[in-house]
């Protein structure tokens, strides 16, 4: 899966000052505040701010010069990378970061090379993982938002599951459809012998079911699909 965070970063070439100058901007600031809050708190009491002002200046510098050192050699390395996979996704950062790792602790001996270069490595996978899942997750829609869009397209018009008030086929066969129509016809009833006056003609119960109906039940029933 490409990250959108990868592909919308500089060229190669530039992609090196880039990492350089972000690295040591990031060290200078965030160890500017680290120091100054040290160097305060080391200080005796009269001259705090003086002592946390000049720790500050000494060292601040110092950390971002260390971080720029990490970040360009993590560009280089990604940067050949690269080159060599001819791909960009999220393996180029994990390697360059145990790579990395390695070169820097390359003077203390292979264990704490080795060490320092599964830190690295794991450090930009979890990086990396959560820049990913920040990507996916800001690109979901929110909780309940696929049923609404659901309810307002509504189902197809061609949908056989869907019931006839849902705007689905709801057919029913031809033959069926004349049966019910009749069926629901009220029956009509005259009475001879009763207390209503018949006219002079026998009491008949009308179902309303004609003998063309009956003739086609015994052919086959209402269904009209048969074979």
């Amino acid at each position: 899966m490409r990250n959108s965070s990868i592909s919308d970063r500089d060229p190669c070439p530039y992609r090196i000052v880039e990492d350089i100058g972000g690295a040591f901007a990031f060290g200078a600031i965030g160890g500017g505040v680290w120091h100054f809050g040290k160097g305060a708190w080391n200080s005796p009491k009269g001259s705090r701010l003086t002592g946390a002002i000049s720790n500050t200046a000494a060292r601040a510098p110092v950390m971002g010069g260390q971080f720029a050192v990490w970040g360009g050699l993590f560009a280089c390395c990604d940067c050949t990378l690269s080159a060599i996979r001819q791909k960009e996704d999220p393996w180029n950062s994990i390697i360059s970061g145990a790579a990395t790792g390695g070169i820097l602790a390359a003077r203390a001996g292979p264990k704490a090379m080795a060490s320092a270069a599964v830190v690295g490595g794991v450090i930009l996978a979890l990086i990396e993982g959560m820049g990913i899942w920040m990507n996916n997750y800001f690109a979901m829609p929110p909780p309940g938002m696929e049923d609404q869009m659901a309810s307002a397209v509504g189902p197809p018009a061609n949908d056989i599951t869907a019931p006839p008030t849902m705007g689905g086929l709801g057919l029913i066969p031809s033959g069926l459809s004349n049966t019910t129509k009749r069926a629901t016809q009220p029956a009509t009833m005259t009475m001879g012998d009763g207390g209503f006056d018949s006219g002079g003609h026998e009491t008949t119960f009308s179902s309303g079911i004609s003998s063309s109906s009956s003739e086609e039940e015994k052919k086959g029933g209402w269904w009209s699909f048969r074979s």
